[in-house]
């Protein structure tokens, strides 16, 4: 998977039901299920990691449904302008 760059500005915190991005700069947020909290918080610690590697390690899930999940959420990201690249 590509490196990643996420937008300056986003605060991330894990909570009970996975994790919030807030974007301090916008003023809004958005909340993430346990899945998509370890996406963001590898890319958070590493831009260049592999979310899917992430995912695979702390989740029993398979890794085409994690690669199409990976990517799903990554072009949402993109979508509402979190993630530049």
């Amino acid at each position: 998977m590509d490196s990643v760059t996420l937008r300056p500005g986003l605060s991330f915190v894990r909570t009970d039901y996975g994790g919030a991005i807030l974007d301090t700069q916008r003023g809004e947020y958005w909340r993430l299920n346990p899945v998509g909290a370890e996406v963001f918080a590898s890319l958070v610690a590493d831009s260049s990691a592999d979310p899917v590697a992430a995912v695979l390690g702390q989740f029993d899930i398979d890794a085409a449904t994690v690669e199409h999940d990976v990517r799903e959420l990554l072009d949402h990201l993109r979508d509402v302008g979190l993630v530049l690249t």
